[in-house]
């Protein structure tokens, strides 16, 4: 018997140090947590809203929110899906907001069955298998919107909403380890209260208790409701403090407890790899070398095109004009297209008018610009070498913007020229798939090294705020 209250007094002592250790060190990496995946959240509730794949939820402000529910995740009819998967995904940002905003974690609040709720409300979309095929109705639509996202987007779009999705996924996975490792401390905690207000309670019938397993938990249940108070009684955990009494191979599992309520900091990495983000950058910044030769052949064909559509147009009259107008020094007016320009993300159809000239020599320039710093040691990729990491993020944002803007523009000239040029000169436009292809997997490239960038750097940033850089 008293082997066993000696082992009370340690397992109090111990679950109090943790106690406080959970407290000041993985309650505040809970919060941190939730607040990144309620930003990540917000920011793809945001996108889809954006390209008008779900609807603005009109009941947003006026929601009143008390404690964590379980979010509906009945089935529902396709054509329902804008709006039905719009009023749940706005219910589940709202509802994480709150959590960032109101919930108070600590080992106080995370009890288990408030552990189990946090995991089923985060759960209310499948986030590590967020796609169209899900048996859940909410998993599927929204994993049927983000496919419609990426498949219907830019590049940018899509890149963002991977990077967000693979956010969401690490972050959620994070969270569950940890409320994985508590619900273990819930439960040796619940043990601990039992022992401190109950077996050292001065109440508590120790000879009687200790003369059986059976009987030890018969006394504790006996004294449960005035010690503990509301609290559920879990027969399994009583009968554990009972094993850990009286049980032949009590010393082991004591020695197992007491294990198990050990403080591991996790020591720091001395031989941790160090990545070497600037070369990052520089990659996907010589990758876009590989845009020179598209944006060559691109130009080629475009002034090609361009005067088999003008000679095409120009009668008899009108070269008389140009004989003139060449002969006493008259310029002509500038060529200008009215393309129409399809917008990526959305379909969306505008008119655009296009000048010619000064658009293909922007297209040469940049594909002489792109050939300049093919070779390593050329003095312009040096200045690469020579710029800070914000300077190259930059420039190579302004790329890839200006290149999807050129793209956008080259396929609408290359309709333009296949449906306006007169029949019998049709065979001798030259098409521009090739080239929007190469420069289409080209961007994919570049901007998939960016995001990597991206995503590594806040990776950091977050583990810096969570104490766990090294």
């Amino acid at each position: 018997m008293a082997e066993s209250i000696e082992f009370s007094k340690k397992v109090i002592e111990a679950v109090e140090s943790k106690t406080e250790w959970y407290n000041s060190t993985i309650i505040p990496q809970i919060s941190e947590n939730y607040r990144l995946f309620h930003t990540c959240v917000k920011n793809l509730y945001d996108l889809l809203i954006k390209k008008s794949l779900i609807k603005p939820d009109p009941y947003k402000l006026d929601r009143k929110i008390s404690g964590i529910k379980p979010l509906d995740n009945t089935q529902f009819i396709d054509g329902e899906r804008t709006t039905i998967i719009g009023m749940r995904f706005s219910e589940f940002e709202t509802m994480l907001d709150w959590i960032c905003t109101y919930y108070k974690f600590s080992i106080d609040s995370l009890k288990i069955p408030e552990i189990k709720k946090l995991l089923d409300y985060n759960n209310s979309f499948i986030w590590s298998s967020l796609t169209p095929n899900s048996t859940m109705p909410n998993t599927r639509g929204l994993g049927q919107l983000v496919m419609e996202m990426k498949r219907g987007g830019d590049m940018l779009t899509s890149s963002s909403v991977n990077d967000i999705v693979s956010k969401i996924q690490k972050t959620t996975n994070e969270i569950v380890r940890i409320f994985k490792d508590l619900t273990e401390f819930q439960k040796e905690n619940y043990k601990y209260k039992i022992r401190k207000e109950i077996i050292l309670g001065g109440k508590f019938d120790q000879d009687k208790a200790f003369s059986s397993e059976a009987e030890e938990v018969a006394q504790i249940k006996k004294a449960f409701t005035s010690a503990i108070g509301k609290e559920p009684f879990y027969t399994q955990l009583v009968e554990e403090i009972a094993r850990e009494d009286q049980a032949s191979n009590r010393d082991q599992l004591q020695a197992a407890v007491l294990e198990k309520l050990a403080i591991k900091e996790e020591k720091k990495k001395s031989n941790t790899v160090q990545i070497d983000t600037k070369g990052m950058l520089l990659d996907a910044v010589h990758s876009l070398c590989a845009q020179s030769t598209p944006l060559g052949a691109v130009y080629t064909k475009l002034s090609e095109n361009n005067e088999v559509l003008q000679s095409a147009s120009t009668s008899f009259w009108g070269q008389f004009i140009a004989a003139l107008k060449k002969a006493f020094g008259i310029k002509d007016k500038p060529i200008e297209y009215e393309v129409t320009i399809v917008e990526p993300a959305t379909n969306n159809k505008r008119k655009q008018r296009v000048s010619f000239t000064p658009f293909s020599t922007d297209v040469q320039k940049k594909a002489s610009f792109y050939n300049s710093f093919a070779l390593k040691n050329s003095i312009a990729y040096k200045k690469f070498q020579n710029a800070d990491e914000q300077k190259l993020l930059e420039f190579l944002n302004k790329q890839i913007a200006d290149l999807q803007k050129i793209s956008i523009i080259l396929k609408a000239l290359d309709d333009y020229f296949k449906n306006n040029t007169p029949i019998e000169k049709r065979s001798k436009i030259k098409g521009l798939s090739m080239e929007l292809m190469a420069l289409k997997n080209n961007m994919v490239n570049t901007n998939q090294r960016r995001a990597e960038y991206i995503s590594y750097i806040e990776e950091q940033e977050q583990m810096k705020k969570l104490g766990l850089d090294n």
